[in-house]
């Protein structure tokens, strides 16, 4: 690879995380209470992405049904209520993302957590497995900055550690990091393993593995 990579960007659920059996205990507990059929196991992949207002948006849809507006709040609650308490139960590292991490620091690359997890969520969940000290900065959803696909949370990453978008890699398993990665000419990894796809972009490179992103320094 030609460009000198000084800083990777890691999106959080589907790329460093299997967060999909507490996220599905969540969305179940939600539905469940009120009064909805349960999502089954082999189709969380197609729901995670773009926070937790998105995810019960695609349940519903997935049994024909539309949220009442005046209902969302509730329900985003509801579901944030439980999984906060439940986030990191059965949630684990997906195989090699520890030994990539310690690997990746000792050759001296600074690495970031862009996510549209909740922040709080980000945070509690990274100490909880036990990475936290590898991440210079973890940038989770808030309401001031707009989620990824838009690309208000890697411009704030970038102005934030003062780099240079050719120094960037964005690792990620979806369009949501594709798409900004592209739009700023950020080198940008798709990870096959994850949770979603890429429909609407191109990546740079693509991985099988975690501990495939070593072969780039």
């Amino acid at each position: 690879m030609k460009k000198k990579i000084e800083c990777i960007f890691f999106d959080l659920d589907g790329t460093l995380i299997e967060s999909g059996p507490d996220l599905l205990d969540s969305l179940n507990y939600v539905l469940i209470k009120n009064k909805m059929p349960e999502i089954p196991k082999g189709i969380i992949g197609n729901l995670v992405g773009g926070g937790a207002a998105n995810m019960l948006k695609k349940a519903y849809k997935h049994f024909n049904k539309e949220i009442n507006k005046n209902e969302m709040d509730l329900l985003v609650s509801q579901f944030l209520d439980f999984y906060s308490i439940n986030c990191s139960k059965k949630t684990t590292l997906y195989e090699a993302v520890g030994s990539t991490l310690e690997k990746l620091k000792l050759k001296g690359i600074e690495m970031c957590i862009c996510t549209n997890k909740k922040q709080y969520l980000a945070e509690k969940i990274i100490l909880d497995l036990g990475v936290n000290n590898f991440f210079s900065l973890i940038l989770g959803s808030t309401h001031e900055m707009e989620l990824k696909p838009n690309s208000a949370m890697l411009r704030f990453l970038i102005n934030k550690l003062n780099l240079n978008v050719e120094n960037i890699m964005m690792v990620g398993d979806s369009d949501n990091d594709i798409i900004p990665s592209n739009e700023l000419g950020i080198t940008s990894v798709f990870v096959e393993y994850g949770y979603g796809d890429f429909f609407n972009s191109k990546p740079t490179h693509k991985i099988k593995n975690f501990k495939q992103l070593l072969d780039f320094f």
